[in-house]
């Protein structure tokens, strides 16, 4: 019964999902906790094959659930305002084909359609190759998706280190390690070690209920600002050019305006700096700045902002004014909001390190 205590983990642990007091990413957290229990389901399975079969057929439906919750749950935490749609029904299809010849041979004891037994023999492999397929590209496309989302926080902040999912990224390697236990479990189950891999199961239970209780607001900032965010995102993501929303000697007035007043007001300085606030400045709207940015600057608003702060450090790094800051305060004192972003982005500007290009120029 040791498959059924990891199960109970599971699925215990996706009812506190759900119940957990911070009301906030409610929608991925349903899909999460639908996951979970999907996945305890499959667990649970296990111990009561023998037991009752009526169960087992219901949570073999169950498992081709396990692959679009999971990717679900990481869309709604990566995407401010996702709106699920007609097109997103379309992952179940794998679902609602597989409960319905599951359901109708439960309820008829026949298939809906004649299958020859040699059939039948092959057609149980395929499904299980199938299922196996769904949830390693499931993965790899929510993997995908977080990736994808690093890159979008740099179009309207420079504060990626609070949300870049860095948690995110670590549960999904954890879900790794279950598929990887489940596949090898399923290949090697007449191995005697096999009756130890639900310990696995347990302690990766632990790991996730670790990393998904305690989070905080992915994207803390008004409502309004979730959808202009999720419409920067899309555009940016769009193949179809908007070259038609600022023209040439618009982007030429506004590209002299943008200089100007970050020279002038050193707004860079503000580790809170966002796209919305720097748009305020120019009396412009959110997306006619990102696109002054994207397409008349090509650069983004994460490295926009930290080239001016990168200018800053390296005139603070050689200002006998500044020789009592240390390295990490004078990344403090250019805007950065920590010693990592400033050291990475410093890195990946200038090709030194602030120290090497401090020795280098009084040298």
């Amino acid at each position: 019964m040791i498959h059924s205590l990891a199960a109970g983990c599971f699925i215990i642990l996706a009812f506190i999902v759900i119940i957990n007091p911070p009301a906030h990413n409610t929608k991925a957290k349903y899909w999460f906790s639908g996951f979970l229990f999907c996945v305890g389901l499959g667990l649970a399975e296990r111990d009561l094959y023998q037991q009752n079969p009526d169960f087992v057929v219901l949570s073999e439906c169950s498992r081709f659930l396990i692959a679009p919750f999971l990717y679900f749950s990481i869309v709604y935490f990566t995407k401010p305002k996702f709106l699920f749609s007609v097109y997103s029904t379309l992952h179940f299809i794998p679902f609602v084909i597989f409960s319905y010849f599951a359901l109708t041979f439960l309820i008829k004891n026949e298939y809906p359609v004649i299958v020859p037994v040699q059939g039948s023999k092959h057609l149980g492999f395929a499904l299980s190759i199938a299922l196996k397929l769904q949830i390693l590209i499931y993965w790899a496309y929510s993997f995908f998706l977080l990736r994808k989302h690093r890159r979008d926080i740099q179009l309207f902040s420079t504060q990626t280190n609070q949300l870049n999912l860095n948690w995110l990224n670590n549960l999904l390697y954890i879900i790794l390690v279950i598929i990887v236990v489940a596949l090898l479990g399923a290949r090697f189950s007449h191995l005697s070690i096999h009756q130890y891999l639900p310990i696995i199961y347990c302690f990766c239970s632990g790991f996730i209920a670790y990393y998904i209780l305690p989070q905080k607001e992915i994207y803390p900032f008004p409502e309004m600002v979730k959808i202009e965010i999720q419409e920067i995102i899309d555009v940016s993501s769009s193949k179809k050019s908007a070259s038609t929303r600022l023209s040439d000697t618009e982007i030429a007035f506004l590209k002299t305006k943008l200089e100007t007043i970050m020279e002038e007001e050193k707004l860079y300085l503000q580790s809170d700096i966002t796209l919305f606030q720097l748009a305020e400045h120019l009396h412009i709207s959110t997306h006619d700045l990102s696109f002054l940015l994207n397409k008349g600057l090509s650069i983004n608003f994460n490295d926009f902002i930290n080239n001016y702060r990168i200018d800053e450090a390296k005139r603070l790094l050689i200002s006998p004014r500044h020789t009592h800051l240390s390295i990490e305060g004078i990344g403090y004192e250019s805007g950065f909001s920590s010693k990592s972003s400033f050291f990475t982005s410093f890195k990946k500007i200038v090709g030194l390190s602030p120290l090497a290009y401090k020795k280098i120029s009084l040298s």
